[in-house]
């Protein structure tokens, strides 16, 4: 008798164990779930793709509201989205990849070095990346700011970084241009004379 009670102790315990397991698993397996989203969340967020990266924070703040992590940078990715950030780094981001082999001005006026960076941005991307540059100032700016440089093998965000730089002007990028704006410009007039050069896409 007392070897059957033992039999029966034995095997309750072994399905009370391998209930656990079963009731275990969809836990685990849950939090893997929520790792991998927040993995890749972390991910998205660091290649600046805040609206696809906020989609898997929210995902795993459903399932964990108190994961602070999630929460701090599902917050990062909607202020970066309500900024427009992502749409000016993205412009920044293609120019970057854009390396012109040899750039020499000498004595060139800014509209002629805008103008030279707009075509050869193109050139160089067989039409997968243009640039449109706004000149915030006057057309005599433009045309009588003189410019010399001799680089090579340089990302066109870098050319344009000297160009404002010698020029004394400010640098600005926007989602689908790159402004550039004299000390004494007003902020909402461009000028009118060879402002744009192109449209980013």
């Amino acid at each position: 008798m007392k070897q059957i009670l033992v039999q029966i102790a034995r095997w309750g315990v072994a399905c009370f164990a391998a209930c656990g397991m079963i009731l275990a698993t969809p836990i685990l397996v849950a939090q893997s779930t929520q790792e991998n989203a927040f993995t890749k969340g972390v991910e998205l967020f660091n290649q600046e793709k805040y609206a696809e990266a906020l989609v898997l924070f929210e995902q795993v703040l459903q399932v964990r509201p108190s994961f602070v992590y999630a929460r701090s940078y599902a917050s990062q990715c909607r202020l970066a989205l309500a900024k427009g950030t992502q749409q000016k780094n993205d412009l920044e981001a293609r120019l970057a990849r854009v390396i012109i082999p040899e750039v020499n001005f000498s004595d060139a006026s800014l509209g002629d070095v805008l103008d030279y960076l707009s075509s050869r941005t193109q050139e160089i991307t067989q039409g997968a990346t243009t640039v449109n540059f706004i000149f915030m100032g006057t057309p005599e700016l433009r045309s009588e700011t003189q410019i010399t440089l001799n680089l090579r093998n340089i990302p066109v965000t870098e050319v344009i970084k000297y160009v404002a730089q010698m020029s004394k002007m400010t640098l600005r990028y926007e989602p689908n241009a790159v402004v550039i704006t004299a000390p004494s410009a007003p902020l909402s007039t461009p000028s009118t004379e060879g402002g744009a050069a192109g449209t980013a896409q």
